[in-house]
């Protein structure tokens, strides 16, 4: 009080809580503070943290509450997972008020065999729940021929698409004979389903020896 006028009343609380890291139906952590004037709100705000580690999987979430003067200014909840237990999978979403802003989503996965190597990666995004982008770029390498004589000695393929709809794709292959000096290139490029390249390039040379 200042000159018997009362100036500032004010109250400062808070809370943390993490009783759910030992409980799996609870939040792990929960946290809030709230500053008030005069009985009167003026600040509040809360945090949550949750997450799960399972085998080769992780999980989590933070939320973020907030009010100025009793309204509400944000409410909003960033969640995410990993995993690995098969091909590599990961996610993020942030939402406000229960409104999705932003998802995204990512895998990658591979194979590996004798001379053989293939793999692929996507990826997803969504703004305001509207998908904007979910494409896939995959490829692949194979060099086995090299020990089949009927077969290219060398192919590899890589192709781009979004929305199930291919965009792009090449694949070229390289076959060679070293005892008639002889090899051939192929290569196949297509825009929008459509082939813009197709072609296959061969030579063949003979040396003679001279005394």
């Amino acid at each position: 009080r200042v000159d018997a006028k009362e100036e500032l009343d004010a109250t400062v609380s808070g809370a943390v809580d993490w009783s759910g890291t030992e409980d799996a139906d609870q939040t792990d952590l929960r946290a809030s503070m709230t500053v008030s004037n005069k009985q009167r709100e003026r600040l509040h705000m809360a945090m949550t943290a949750d997450g799960d580690s399972r085998n080769k999987a992780r999980d989590g979430s933070l939320g973020l509450a907030l009010r100025v003067d009793a309204d509400e200014k944000f409410d909003g909840r960033v969640s995410g997972g990993l995993d690995w237990s098969d091909a590599l999978e990961a996610s993020m979403t942030v939402s406000n008020r229960n409104r999705e802003k932003l998802h995204m989503a990512m895998t990658a996965d591979g194979n590996s065999r004798f001379r053989e190597r293939d793999g692929s990666l996507g990826l997803l995004v969504r703004l305001d729940d509207e998908e904007e982008i979910d494409g896939l770029v995959s490829g692949g390498l194979d060099w086995s021929g090299t020990t089949h004589p009927s077969r290219d000695d060398i192919r590899v393929r890589m192709a781009v698409s979004n929305k199930d709809r291919e965009r792009f794709r090449m694949a070229m292959t390289a076959d060679g004979d070293s005892q008639d000096e002889a090899g051939s290139l192929g290569l196949l490029v297509r825009v929008d389903n459509e082939n813009e390249c197709q072609a296959r390039w061969g030579s063949l040379c003979s040396l003679r020896r001279t005394r």
